[in-house]
């Protein structure tokens, strides 16, 4: 499983390279923890994330999403999550999550409300939603 895991998140990181598509950095806070980001731009069709939860369970996720909403102020996504972090072990999920751009002076700043089941391979399942903050260097 690992394998599999390093070798989604290598892909992921060569997607993000190869695909010449502007930064998004974000701040998550959901009830898993707090996640930092970097990913491309949320503003297109199919996007992607790396993000690292922070605190006392140090983790990582590859998030890649689908827009089935795209307006200038508010983008409506699902798409998948692959983590892996030491106390739970690799985890799937599937986010369910709004990026809403209120200020009309600047679409690069983004609030994103998401809500997630998780899916541990080694255990029960779970449910995570929150909130976070983005910006998208344009």
């Amino acid at each position: 499983m690992k394998k599999l895991f390093l070798l989604t998140a290598t892909l992921f990181l060569a997607w993000i390279t190869a695909s010449q598509a502007q930064v998004s950095a974000g701040i998550y806070r959901l009830s898993s923890g707090t996640f930092a980001s970097i990913g491309s731009d949320p503003d297109q069709k199919m996007f992607g994330e790396a993000r690292v939860s922070t605190g006392g369970r140090i983790g990582i996720e590859g998030t890649f999403g689908y827009n089935f909403i795209q307006r200038e102020e508010v983008n409506f996504y699902s798409g998948f999550h692959l983590g892996n972090q030491p106390s739970n072990g690799l985890y799937i999920g599937v986010p369910l999550g709004i990026l809403i751009k209120p200020f009309s002076a600047s679409r690069n700043v983004g609030l994103s409300l998401e809500a997630s089941p998780i899916f541990p391979l080694d255990y029960g399942s779970y449910f995570r939603a929150g909130i976070g903050l983005k910006y998208t260097f344009k």
